[in-house]
């Protein structure tokens, strides 16, 4: 049953991608205090595995340019206590660090300095590991493990529990947690940062910071703040949530006029962010290569395909989904179907973080808090047209995310 019309908040993403080869290059060492806290894994400008381990987890090849300034060094610990030591080791040699978990960060700043000085990035890659405890319904999650890594290892434990974060299954934890997390879970149960309860923090002074002596205004940062702007999280403790043993995915693209289009996606503004709080219906506009505007209505519902039918013909009814659209699956098959993995890829897939699909990417995401005028829509959907590669995101809030206090 669709609630009363209310103006509706979503977030819109725009997304340009381009083809772009990466450049190669670099030098200059830091390794001695390295070596004295036992730290081997670690790559310098004048070493062979640099320039592989400098692109593995760099999603946007915009920040791997020649102009773009390189890193001293690499450092992937391992441990905890090797994480600590690597802050040691950049004040004592006066440099910067960025920190790197996935890699996706849309203007690059998770391999690119903040500033002119000299810097390493530190790679979280190996500070993987996630711990689930089924008796407290919550999960410790390492700041390197991926969202794919925690599907994946919630769903080794449960049938019957799951997280809401976003489809990006190489996306890492800290930076999504860091900047809030949207996914489809969202209008249930709130963005991922609205289910941390606790963070392994080091600041700059090299102390292990935890909720119980971390002031909750620093906790309530990190959580939404952006990533690595508040120290470097360890490890984030996540509240996991309840999904049924059977969810409902659709998908279906409508071309036309641009007028019809226009008015599917206005209606849209109304409908998405008043369904009913399991259901997440997103909106992707894109272009065919003839340069045709494509809509496409992407949805998520924590319930059966019978009651996902019901609902979106009682409230949408213009889309004139086919019931063969429709497709019920578990929570993690859900997670694998919305990846945006190869076609044949299996849940075990979502442990892989190395994506293969790099692109040169510029990606703005926004709020918009009143509905977004015909003359506008159509306006967007020429935009797309003349970019058959760009990509515009429409993403429903609404549910219980007008439930939850900003501060």
């Amino acid at each position: 049953m669709a609630k009363p019309i209310k103006i509706p908040l979503f977030l819109l993403h725009i997304l340009i991608i381009f083809v772009f080869l990466f450049d190669s290059s670099i030098s200059l060492p830091l390794s001695d205090c390295l070596v004295l806290h036992k730290i081997s894994n670690f790559t310098l400008r004048n070493s062979s595995s640099y320039a592989h381990f400098l692109r593995f987890s760099l999603q946007n090849v915009r920040a791997s340019g020649q102009r773009i300034p390189k890193p001293t060094a690499l450092i992937l610990p391992e441990t905890k206590e090797q994480l600590i030591h690597c802050v040691t080791c950049c004040r004592r040699s006066s440099l910067d660090i960025v920190i790197r978990c996935g890699g996706h960060s849309y203007e690059g700043l998770s391999s690119m300095p903040r500033g002119k000085n000299p810097f390493v990035i530190v790679d979280m890659m190996n500070l993987n590991r996630v711990t689930v405890d089924l008796v407290s319904k919550t999960a410790w999650v390492e700041g390197g493990a991926t969202l794919g890594e925690l599907y994946y290892a919630i769903a080794e434990h449960s049938s019957s529990h799951g997280f809401p974060a976003g489809v990006g299954p190489t996306v890492g934890v800290g930076g999504h947690f860091g900047g809030g997390g949207i996914g489809v879970l969202g209008r249930k149960y709130g963005l991922s940062a609205d289910n941390v309860v606790d963070v392994v923090l080091i600041d700059a002074l090299r102390r292990e910071l935890s909720r119980p002596n971390l002031e909750e205004d620093v906790f309530w940062a990190v959580r939404g703040g952006g990533g690595g702007s508040w120290g470097i999280v360890y490890a984030w403790k996540v509240k996991l949530v309840e999904v049924p043993a059977r969810v409902t995915c659709l998908s279906i693209s409508k071309q036309g006029t641009n007028n019809e289009l226009a008015q599917l996606i206005h209606k849209w503004q109304y409908v998405g962010p008043n369904l009913d709080d399991g259901f997440h219906l997103s909106v992707y506009l894109t272009a065919s290569a003839t340069n045709q505007a494509i809509v496409t209505f992407n949805g998520f519902y924590l319930g059966s395909r019978t009651e996902a039918i019901s609902i979106i013909n009682q409230c949408f009814p213009d889309l004139e989904i086919p019931e063969e659209a429709y497709l019920e699956m578990s929570w993690i098959e859900s997670v694998s179907h919305f990846s945006g993995l190869p076609k044949g890829s299996t849940i075990h897939d979502l442990k892989s973080r190395y994506w293969a699909e790099k692109s040169y990417t510029k990606v703005k995401s926004d709020y918009v808090k009143k509905p977004i005028t015909m003359e506008g829509l159509k306006g967007a959907l020429d935009m797309v047209a003349l970019e058959p590669k760009g990509l515009v995101i429409l993403d429903p809030y609404g549910g219980v995310m007008d439930q939850i206090s900003s501060d």
